[in-house]
């Protein structure tokens, strides 16, 4: 989570704030790696190479 710059300098004192960033960062992690995995395990041939989608 240390790639994410608005939880490192998070200085709220609510916790349900900073646990808000949390949850959200979590959630960009997983759609980012269920959309990696999906890449390459449902591949066709006729496909494109080219990964405009981080």
């Amino acid at each position: 989570m240390n790639g994410f710059g608005k939880i490192r300098r998070c200085t709220d004192r609510d916790a349900t704030v900073t646990d808000f960033y949390l949850y959200l960062a979590a959630a960009i992690v997983t759609v980012r790696q269920l959309i990696h995995r999906a890449r390459t395990h449902h591949r066709w041939g006729t496909r494109p190479t080219t990964r405009r989608l981080k």
